[in-house]
Order: structure tokens, then sequence, then C-alpha cells
């Protein structure tokens, strides 16, 4: 039985046959020549009527002369011996005559599929094409790096300079010199997920390749080029798009294992982050050197707060970016790390010394959002941890303290006062701050002018300014401020003591009853409070003489 009735030229399917068929000098080969089927013969079956249907012949086992029947037809044939043991030197050019004869070295089964996928319909022979297109791109992936090898494939597919251009302009991979340049310039011009390109004596096609983390977005383009006129063609825009979708597909792939090492990484560190200072858990250091950190280098905690909180609905999302950012940006550079979402930020452990990590983020500062950096004391074990942590953390709430431009803060940048909390431990000072100050706790008057006065360097004058009052009343309220706390803040025990409690409240930001308010007006002065004269004054000496104490309206 015919295998297909389709017609098609004798070429196609001797293209289709490939090294497998070796043609018999003497016949008369017309590449144009249409066949529409193939059907296998063997000695003794009567000889196929129709010439164009291709004879399959197997079973020969006589020689030479099994295949006369053949050559002897009426009508011109193609034949193609399959297996059999016919010494084709043999046979008579005379008689091959006007037939073609082939020997193939496969059997007759896979020569009657050759001549059916040859006689497919048009819309068969493209889908099958394609399909053979995609499944050789698509073992691409399975290569170690799955990009280059995707690039390299397209290459030989399309015959023309394959490159991945980020969305920067930059080139992520090209297997040959392109005009970088004048790509991007025409490229980005448009939002169009195809664009067909023509500068400067190249030709080609981009397609853009969206971001699997933001599909209204885009990470850059899939650029195929070449100088040939006609290019490029229809098999090649198939092509393109196969590949552009199997780059998004791997992209997909990356953001999905990024994120499941990111969870692993980050349930460590929280664990390490949990350890008391006391504690030490050999298996969880052996977990953390598994991902990559060992404590024989240099090893840090790092705490990245927004210095702008993101809003509620977005929180997760602007917080898992700049986990991508921070991730990718110390792994490139070499530097491993432990990445987990805290608070209003990120927190890291990493591998890198702070003037590496300094470094870092000033070069790659455009790609970050407005950040807080804190960097806490070096780590030598998983149970250090959390001191490291602390510090980081002491540092971010210094940072937001301090009216400055300084965007990071590490360890060693601390001052004695800073370096005290993170060395007894915030939350001890903090308790001993609020059990020292408790007689405050109900004066807010007298708090805002004790801040006012260790703000601006213990000058009453300027103090008093500040918190538009007099400069007697300030004196007044610091004069009870010493009755209530039962010190002298003319010694510099009393002076260390309270502005080391104060530092302590304001950077937790847990100031509860002890939260001053905001300075107000004479005219705003609670009952009892006495704006005093201007006259002189007993508390302090600022410089400008020896002055009495006002009492208020009770004495």
């Amino acid at each position: 039985m015919p295998a297909s009735q389709h017609s098609v030229e004798l070429g196609t399917v001797l293209a289709e046959l490939g090294s497998s068929v070796r043609l018999v000098p003497g016949g008369s080969v017309a590449p144009t020549r249409p066949v529409h089927g193939a059907a296998v013969w063997v000695p003794g079956d009567p000889v196929p009527v129709d010439p164009a249907v291709i004879v399959v012949c197997t079973g020969l086992r006589a020689g030479v002369e099994d295949v006369y029947p053949l050559l002897e037809a009426d009508g011109s044939r193609v034949i193609m011996l399959c297996g059999v043991p016919v010494d084709v030197g043999n046979l008579d050019a005379a008689k091959i005559a006007d037939n073609v004869v082939g020997v193939v070295d496969v059997g007759a089964g896979d020569v009657v599929a050759s001549v059916a996928r040859s006689s497919q319909s048009v819309e068969e022979a493209v889908s099958r094409r394609l399909g053979s297109l995609q499944r050789s791109l698509s073992l691409a992936l399975a290569d170690p790096s799955p990009l280059p090898a995707l690039l390299a494939r397209l290459k030989r597919v399309c015959n023309a300079t394959t490159a991945l251009i980020d969305r920067h302009g930059e080139v992520v991979h090209a297997t040959g010199p392109v005009p970088r340049t004048l790509l991007f310039e025409e490229i980005s011009s448009t939002k169009a997920d195809t664009q067909t390109l023509d500068i400067d004596g190249w030709r080609g096609l981009a397609a853009r390749i969206a971001d699997p983390s933001s599909p209204e977005e885009h990470t850059g383009w899939l650029v195929v080029a070449s100088r040939r006129p006609e290019f490029p063609d229809a098999y090649v825009t198939s092509a393109v798009h196969v590949a552009a979708s199997l780059v998004e597909a791997n992209q997909r792939m990356g953001l999905l294992v990024r994120k499941q090492e990111r969870a692993v990484r980050a349930a460590v560190l929280e664990q390490a982050l949990a350890l008391r200072r006391e504690r030490h858990d050999a298996e969880l250091a052996a977990r953390v050197a598994g991902l990559g950190i060992t404590f024989d280098g240099e090893v840090r905690v790092v705490v990245a707060a927004f210095a702008r909180s993101p809003r509620g609905d977005q929180r997760q999302q602007v917080a898992d970016s700049l986990m991508d950012t921070l991730g990718q940006m110390l792994s490139a550079d070499g530097h491993p790390s432990l990445i987990t979402a805290r608070g209003d930020g990120v927190t890291l452990l990493v591998q890198c010394g702070v003037p590496a990590l300094q470094r870092l983020l000033r070069t790659r500062e455009a790609e970050l959002p407005s950040l807080q950096i804190g960097i806490g004391r070096p780590v030598t074990a998983v149970g250090a941890v959390v001191d490291s942590y602390n510090d980081a953390q002491l540092a971010v709430r210094t940072l937001r303290r301090v009216a400055q431009e300084q965007r990071v803060m590490a360890y060693e940048d601390f001052d004695f006062a800073t370096r005290l909390f993170a060395d007894v431990g915030l939350e001890r000072m903090v308790a001993w701050a609020e059990d020292f100050l408790t007689p405050l706790a109900d004066r807010e008057n007298l708090l805002a002018g004790l801040r006012a006065y260790f703000e601006h360097d213990q000058n009453i004058n300027v103090a008093a300014e500040a918190l538009n009052i007099h400069h007697n009343s300030l004196r007044y309220r610091l004069t009870k401020v010493e009755q209530l706390l039962t010190i002298n803040l003319k010694q510099p025990a009393a002076v260390s003591s309270v502005f080391l409690a104060l530092t302590a409240i304001d950077l937790t930001r847990q100031p509860g009853a002890l939260r001053p308010r905001a300075a107000r007006s004479k005219d705003e002065l609670p009952v009892g409070e006495v704006d005093a004269a201007r006259g002189a004054t007993g508390f302090g000496n600022d410089g400008r003489g020896d002055l009495g104490v006002v009492f208020g309206a009770e004495r």
C-alpha cells in the first residue's frame, strides 16, 4: 500500500533520507520528479503498477537478479534496496536505464516513514518542523549554562549572530560581535514585543523578554542579527519566538529556584538569630557552612532598613525585590550570604569585610532604594550571630536618630556610649534607663527640657530658644529634674547617667510615658509651670555670671 497520497518531489525524499541513502550510478535522477508514496516489495510479489510510487525492496536472497523484474517493468521507477546483500556493482547500467536505484542503510519501515513525512501537507510539514525546532532548542535548558547553550543553538539554526541584551543595554551573552549601542537605541524606543531591525547593514529581529516577577515589565531582549539581505525569514522568526519563550521559562525556573533557596537561607538565618549568646549549635553551624558561609573569614550581620517605610500592601513585594537585588549583588561579587525579611527591611549574614561591603554598596547605589544600613561586629561563631544582629539594629536606630546624610554605620563607627549599649545589651540598658527616669514619667515638660539641654550641648539659652521658652523657665525645669532624680547636673557622673538613659530610650523608640511632646509656646504652658521672670536664677553656669534660683508659684 502506498505510504502517502500527497505528491512530493524526489529531492525532498532524498533529503529526508539524508546520508542513509547511496544512489547507484547509471540512473536518471531528476530532483523535481514527483512521487506520491512508497510500497514494500519482496520477490514474487506483483510489480507495483504506479511508477510514481517508490518501491522499497527487501527480502532479496538470490542476488542482483531479484531486482531485474523491477528494472524491466514498464515505466521509470524509483527503487530503494533495504538491508539486502545485493552487489550493486553487478547491476548493468543499461538495465537501470531511466530508473533511480538507491541503497539505504535503514530498514524498510524507516524508508516508508521518511517518504510519508516528506509527503505531508504544508500544514503538517510546518507543524512538524516547528515541533522539531522547539525540541532542538529546548535541549539547551538541560545544559549547566542554559542561556549560552540556547544562544549557540539558535545561532546554528538561524545562521546568524545571537545576543541577549538586558534592559540597561548591556550584553548578557552574545555569540559574536553586534552593534550593541545601535541596537539598543532602536529596540528601547518602543514597547513592541517583537521588532524587525535594519541598522547600518545589520538586519534582524528582537524579541522582548518578560520579567517573571512582574509581567508588565521586561528584563531585556533576545536579538538575532545578520548582514544577509533577505534576513530574517519566517523560519528565523519562529525560531526567535521559540527561543524567547525558552529564555522566559528559564528565568521563571531561576526565580523559583532563588525563592526556594532564599527560603532555606532565611530559615537558617532566623534560627541563628534566635540563639542565646551562650548557646552553640554545631548542627546549625554545619548548615550555615553548607550554604557557603564559614567563620574562618570575616562574617557580619547587616540590617538594611528602608529610609521611608513602604505602603502596607507593597511591603512584601518591595522586601522580596530588595532581597533579590542584594543577594545577586553579593553573589556576583563572590560574597556568600543568608537573607531574611525582618521588620522594616531585610537582615543579612554576609561573608564580607566592612570596606568591601561599603565599596559594593557605593558602586551599586543606583540599583537600591533609599536605605539605612547597619553593620554588626565580626561573627566568629554561630552563637555570636545574634550579637552582631543587635549591633546592626543599634546602628540603624542611631542613623535614624541623628539628622545627618550618613546612610551606613558599622560597629567600628560607634561612639563610646553606643559601643557601651552594644556590649552591655540595649534591652538591659533600656530597662535601667526606664527605671532611672521613672520619676519623670508624668512630667513631659521636664523631659522635653532635659532632652533639649543635651541636644544643644548643654547650652541653656540655645535650648530654651529651641523650646520657645525663657531660659529661666528651662533652668527651673532642670532644677526640678535634679530634685526628682536626686542628682546634680554639675557632676560628670550625673550628666553621663542622664545622657545615656535618654539615649537608650531614644534608640529603641519605646519611651512609653517618657515620650516628650512637641515644643509648646509660652501660652500653652500647663497650670503650675511658671514662665520665669527675666532675672537671674541659680541653675548651672553657661558663662553669663552667677545666677539665682526661681521658685514656682507654690513657693
